[in-house]
């Protein structure tokens, strides 16, 4: 990891861990409505072979989630590891276990759906941390895992 001169690795890193958490949060809280609010403005959301650029697109993702129906996730998020630090921009990689399932509360499903690296560039835009670039790459899942956001 390279640091820049200014950056407390610590607290950046807490900073950063609560971005995470926050956007995992609202997506499983309340559907992503509020999902685009944490990307910058040129950001690029990537999952396997689709990638979606800027607010209006990742807002769409969360928009067509909703509108399949009720849906159950927990995004669970650990291991965040920063691997590069600058003054204004980090690249990091996390460990995401969803457990995720279509329909209300209680699901009978209690096997992870998907495990996957979540490659994160984030950058400082006026002070705020905010997503520049996310990459959730699928690691192990089911052949039959159907995933509430698209893949291709």
């Amino acid at each position: 990891m390279s640091a820049g001169s200014n950056v407390d690795v610590l607290a950046l890193r807490g900073e950063l861990e609560e971005l995470v958490t926050s956007l995992w949060y609202e997506i499983d809280h309340n559907g992503g409505t509020a999902a685009a609010t944490y990307f910058a403005r040129d950001a690029e959301l990537r999952f396997s072979n689709a990638v979606f650029r800027g607010p209006e697109q990742i807002e769409e993702v969360y928009r067509n989630r909703s509108a399949r129906g009720p849906r159950t996730s927990r995004h669970v998020v650990t291991n965040l590891r920063l691997l590069e630090v600058a003054d204004e921009s980090v690249r990091a990689i996390s460990v995401l276990l969803l457990f995720g399932e279509d329909g209300l509360p209680p699901r009978p499903s209690t096997s992870p759906a998907m495990v996957g690296d979540v490659l994160d560039v984030f950058g400082c835009v006026n002070g705020r941390w905010l997503i520049k670039s996310r990459w959730i790459r699928n690691v192990f899942i089911e052949p039959a895992t159907e995933l509430a956001v698209p893949q291709e």
